[in-house]
């Protein structure tokens, strides 16, 4: 049969767990311990509270104040402790830091993220605005929103209409580049060479880690990996959003513009063999025209030859 321990209480335990019982008190609890199974699950409770009231974590600050203010007291109170007080004031920060821990771990699992991947695809995002993703491109983000700023990560490319907020700037992260904006329209691609960023409407900054730019509408910025100088220039027609308006748009656009988006619309090898044709201006808007007949208003417009080979288009 198991011993009668009647001296064996809450505030002996938190006394034996704290390290402030005499050897004697000591050797009975640990008995207590081991003569039962309940015993040691109530032993394993109250250390598990004291252990979890020490926890330290980085993203807390008001948990760490209280388990700072926890010590205090109890380096002040040593020889007169009120161990039942002591135990509701570590059950208490075991509670603060528990929340603290499942906020923290339900923000990091509510982290949304977005693929397109073979099609074209329209996300809203839960502040309202529109992320519209090309083809093979992602965006993540944090379901709520809830830091300062409205944080999104971009892969490929993606045109975004943002709700205006001047509380909370909507802020792109792509390659080693930041786009933020307050409420407006853009375009973003990136890939591993270079950032484009087109404006539509509004106002938007964008910046690397040595420079940054603003941009109005119908300007753009090209942003090379670690480039020094950010410069902006007038981008001309609206080329950018083929990938979801299936138009291809041309305002006085250089023919070296043009070729590049055909290249991706329809995964060709268009390549212009005489540079001086490169600059020539096209003012015209395609719709769902397919590329042959494309290629025959470019050849017909700027009188040259268009010549198909292997594999490759040539413009000479």
């Amino acid at each position: 049969m198991d011993k009668n321990y009647t001296n064996i209480n809450d505030d002996l335990l938190v006394k034996y767990l704290l390290g402030e019982a005499s050897v004697p008190e000591s050797e009975q609890v640990e008995a207590w311990a081991s003569s039962n199974p309940d015993h040691r699950k109530q032993l394993g409770d109250f250390r598990n509270i004291l252990e979890v009231s020490k926890l330290q974590i980085d993203h807390s600050i008001d948990e760490q104040e209280a388990l700072e203010r926890l010590n205090i007291r109890l380096q002040r109170e040593r020889k007169s402790i009120n161990y039942k007080l002591i135990l509701r004031w570590a059950a208490v920060i075991a509670i603060i830091f528990s929340a603290g821990l499942f906020g923290y771990n339900n923000l990091i699992a509510n982290k949304i993220n977005v693929n397109s991947d073979g099609e074209t695809l329209t996300q809203v995002l839960p502040d309202g605005s529109t992320a519209i993703l090309n083809k093979q491109s992602s965006i993540s983000f944090v379901g709520g929103f809830f830091n300062k700023t409205r944080a999104v990560k971009l892969k490929g490319e993606a045109f975004f209409n943002v709700s205006a907020d001047k509380s909370k700037p909507f802020v792109i992260s792509i390659n080693d580049v930041q786009v933020t904006v307050v409420g407006t329209a853009f375009n973003v691609k990136g890939d591993e060479k270079e950032t484009v960023v087109i404006v539509e409407s509004g106002v938007v900054k964008v910046n690397n880690q040595k420079d940054s730019v603003r941009l109005t509408a119908g300007e753009k910025v090209e942003v090379l990996q670690n480039q020094e100088h950010l410069t902006k220039g007038k981008n001309l027609g609206k080329l950018y959003n083929y990938y979801y308006t299936n138009e291809l748009i041309c305002e006085a656009t250089p023919l070296a513009d043009l070729v590049l988006v055909l290249n991706q619309k329809f995964k060709s090898n268009i390549v212009i063999v005489n540079p001086s044709l490169e600059t020539l201006p096209i003012s015209t808007t395609f719709k769902q025209e397919p590329l042959k007949e494309i290629l025959d208003v470019i050849a017909e417009t700027f009188k040259i030859k268009v010549e198909y080979g292997q594999n490759v288009i040539k413009l000479r």
